[in-house]
């Protein structure tokens, strides 16, 4: 009753974070026609809500494609969400120790709508290593080793649903292109635990990761390490992936020890 009289009150509050839950909850955009029939908010006042929503950075508007997803000021939202929460902090631990066992940067990316963001990192010591922003975006989920974890951890026919939206554009001579190869590797990943990309999205650069659960089983976040290929072999590549799975196993412990928090979120 207490939500119904809210909504009374502010209606176009109650329709606007509606329009966000539905996209929320959608794998692909949606136009405005879209939108509107599955809510049944009438078009001019939806129109006014996009609107508002998109000035402040909560949708994206594709201008080609006339759809709408949500923007990248949740993941602002989401960082500071999980700094209070203290996950960050939590990771930030076997971070160092992962940097501490490999030399290598360690990276910890989470799965933002239908993009992969670097949440958190901590730089190796050698004199050349790899540096990323922390809010950078991994594009392509099938070139990268985070991206193959989420994908290793769909089932056969959202995979191939997702991957037909998302395409296996070629970024370098080593990216996997057909989709049979990429089950393959799919395989390998859920076999060892981890998954890696050798040159596939940018030459020079090897990266490693492992998933990390929360107390229902989901994957909320991967953590790995970023290297030049130069030090990246076929022999230290597996004792790497072997840290990278351990050090992700005991985080995702540490999580569903913690029973008051829901990492899903």
């Amino acid at each position: 009753m207490k939500n119904s009289n809210a909504n009374k009150k502010a209606p176009a509050l109650a329709r606007g974070l509606k329009v966000l839950e539905l996209l929320a909850e959608e794998e692909s955009e949606l136009s405005l026609k879209s939108i509107a029939e599955r809510l049944n908010i009438p078009t001019p006042s939806l129109w006014r809500i996009l609107g508002v929503l998109r000035e402040n950075g909560y949708l994206l508007f594709d201008q080609d494609k006339k759809t709408y997803r949500l923007g990248f000021k949740f993941l602002y939202l989401g960082n500071v969400f999980m700094s209070r929460m203290g996950f960050r902090s939590q990771a930030r631990g076997y971070l160092k120790q992962l940097v501490e066992l490999t030399g290598e940067t360690a990276e910890l990316s989470a799965r933002v709508k239908d993009q992969l963001i670097l949440i958190e990192q901590v730089e190796g010591p050698e004199a050349v290593r790899l540096f990323s922003r922390i809010g950078s975006a991994y594009p392509y989920f099938h070139a990268t080793a985070p991206g193959k974890v989420y994908l290793a951890h769909m089932t056969g026919e959202k995979l191939k649903r997702v991957m037909d939206r998302m395409g296996l554009p070629k970024i370098t001579e080593h990216t996997i292109t057909r989709f049979e190869t990429l089950e393959k590797e799919l395989e390998a990943v859920r076999k060892n635990g981890y998954a890696y990309d050798e040159q596939e999205m940018r030459i020079g650069v090897v990266r490693i990761a492992a998933p990390v659960y929360d107390k229902k089983g989901k994957v909320v976040a991967c953590l790995g390490v970023a290297a030049p290929s130069f030090r990246i072999t076929a022999q230290n590549r597996e004792k790497i992936g072997k840290w990278s799975k351990n050090l992700a196993q005991e985080l995702s412990m540490e999580l569903r020890e913690q029973t008051g928090a829901d990492w899903s979120a």
